[in-house]
């Protein structure tokens, strides 16, 4: 498989609405996260969440939002975005890919009982909670007419969606890749407290590390090939290597003590890219067994390597993790800043040092890279570098 080139992307979180907002405000030190009105009104143990608020969405012109899900909305703004800042000419010869993994059970409370008593839902909304209806949405209303799929990794899914997306280049003028969640709803937070995944606070590598905060967000990457980029005289923001993909085949949940199929992740990265890299943009959730075999996997493979983790002021954004991730690690290399770990202070597991607790300068070289972690329930991970050269 060849390199990917990023012609264009776009981005929603808690943080703001557009790149640019989003990197300096990963960047500062305000906390973004927010109480959650339902939980504050039923007592509830977790009451905070990293919401967007959907008055700062940029919709497309045109596009009937009734019935449509949270997720489905952000995936329409990051997506426009991302198409205004790559400006190719359109051309229906695209493919899709936009995974989610909570966009069927946004609505799941409201419906439920009425499906049980068998009274009429709306056709439409039930349609749209199927998990891969926002590619039709982007599909449809730009008339994209190549593949439009999505795929379900766990927390790996976004990465695993670039993976593919990355594959289909050769066939298409470019990809819409990207991939939304929405979890800051009833449903998902009583899923993943109930198997104790989750808390108040995301605080990556800290020693009072309790579970990730849940996050809303969609994250959009315009993919191209090179021919593509010759054709189109594109701007090309970032590269991105061959993702590494492997399995800890291990258990449902917890990943491998030895941290296996991380380890073998990042040297399948590593082989299609042999340059070290820069700074480590960790998936670092904030669990107590996660954080610290990631730390392990990275400096025995990296050392002291720089280490940063945008779920300490994003929270987790399920699918929309890595697609997100990847935008920062752009945005970081373009800025030339690391951007520090918000909420973590009490770091015993940091032998080395590489937890990065302030912002802090890359070093003076024009080319700089990124490895990008995504791990997923069921052992899933993934790992792939991304370069910017800056002017």
């Amino acid at each position: 498989m060849n390199k990917a080139y990023v012609v264009g992307y776009g981005m929603v979180d808690c943080l703001g609405n557009n790149p640019e907002q989003c990197f300096t405000n990963m960047c500062d030190d305000q906390d973004y996260s927010s109480e959650l009105d339902w939980a504050v009104a039923e007592n509830y143990k977790i009451t905070r969440g990293h919401r967007v608020d959907e008055s700062s969405l940029i919709l497309p012109t045109g596009w009937d939002t009734k019935n449509t899900t949270k997720a489905q909305r952000l995936a329409m703004h990051a997506t426009k975005q991302a198409l205004d800042m790559a400006d190719l000419p359109h051309s229906t010869n695209v493919a899709v890919l936009f995974s989610s993994v909570s966009n069927d059970t946004e609505e799941v409370e409201a419906n439920f009982s009425r499906l049980m008593e068998n009274k009429r839902l709306n056709p439409r909304g039930v349609v749209n909670r199927i998990p891969d209806m926002i590619c039709a949405h982007i599909s449809g209303h730009w008339q994209f007419m190549g593949m439009s799929t999505a795929t379900f990794a766990s927390c790996a899914t976004g990465l695993i969606t670039i993976d593919y997306a990355m594959r289909l280049l050769d066939e298409y003028d470019y990809v819409v890749c990207g991939a939304a969640d929405a979890g800051t709803f009833k449903v998902a937070m009583k899923y993943f407290n109930a198997i104790g995944a989750i808390g108040n606070v995301s605080m990556p590598f800290d020693d009072r590390r309790t579970g990730f905060a849940m996050g809303d967000g969609a994250g959009v990457l315009i993919l191209a090939s090179e021919a593509s980029v010759k054709k189109y005289n594109a701007r090309v923001h970032a590269t991105l290597y061959p993702a590494g993909l492997a399995s800890d085949a291990f258990d449902q949940t917890s990943p491998a003590q030895d941290g296996r199929g991380a380890t073998l992740a990042l040297n399948k990265a590593f082989a299609h890219c042999d340059h070290m890299v820069d700074a480590i943009n960790a998936h670092a959730t904030s669990t107590p067994v996660g954080d610290v075999i990631e730390y392990e996997v990275c400096t025995n493979r990296m050392g002291s390597t720089p280490i940063y983790a945008p779920k300490s002021k994003i929270g987790h954004t399920l699918a929309a993790a890595s697609i997100l991730e990847t935008i920062y690690a752009i945005e970081s290399m373009k800025h030339k800043v690391i951007p520090h770990i918000q909420t973590s202070s009490e770091l015993s597991m940091d032998r080395l040092g590489c937890l990065v607790k302030q912002n802090q300068a890359y070093e003076n070289k024009k080319t700089l890279r990124t490895l990008n972690n995504s791990f997923g329930f069921g052992g899933k991970c993934a790992a792939q570098i991304i370069e910017v050269t800056n002017e």
